[in-house]
């Protein structure tokens, strides 16, 4: 169960950062990143990120588990990885079909500039964003078209060491010897 949770709040956080990011229609771009995320009342947990084009592979470490989500929207699928267990879940991808400059722009019709600040190292503009009662804070690079920062009532998520350059196509794939798992059924709330 604990290992759902943690695959739940990982899957919710990346995808946020992408429809941030846009990342199915940005610019090629190759980084990889230490990541930080720090749960309201919960364990921290750290990991890595690394983004070649429109591919993203996240790997994060918590209490005694790793976790994998490699996206590949050339390939329509996104995998979650248990390499503790040598298995696998095999997911559809879902676009959001909307291009980075319009995600953005609508996104800071509503967001509130709030100045500039330096976070990680990097030059990044602050702004708050409410979206159905929820206040996020975004700090988005000045240098790189994606945030540096997040934090919401639920989390903080930060990427530090920032890396730019060329990221081998292997980092993207799935391990060799690894057994694909059924997708679980969530039963529905009464």
């Amino acid at each position: 169960m604990r290992r759902m949770l943690i695959f739940s709040v990982i899957f919710s956080v990346s995808f946020a950062v992408l429809a941030f990011l846009g990342i199915a229609q940005a610019e090629a771009s190759e980084f990889s990143a230490d990541m930080f995320i720090v749960p309201k009342g919960d364990e921290p947990m750290k990991g890595k990120i690394f983004v070649k084009g429109d591919k993203v592979k996240q790997e994060t470490s918590g209490e005694d588990e790793t976790q994998v989500m490699i996206i590949r929207p050339d390939k329509k699928l996104t995998w979650m990885i248990s390499p503790e267990d040598k298995t696998y879940i095999e997911m559809p991808y879902q676009s959001t079909d909307r291009t980075f400059e319009e995600w953005t722009a609508d996104k800071e019709k509503n967001a509130k500039f709030l100045g500039q600040e330096t976070v990680s190292g990097i030059p990044c503009k602050k702004y708050e964003l409410i979206e159905d009662g929820e206040k996020t804070s975004l700090w988005i690079s000045t240098q790189f078209p994606f945030p540096i920062k997040i934090e919401d009532s639920e989390m903080t998520m930060e990427y530090k060491n920032i890396k730019l350059g060329p990221l081998e196509d292997s980092l993207f794939e799935l391990p060799e010897g690894y057994d694909k798992m059924a997708m679980p059924i969530v039963p529905p709330k009464d």
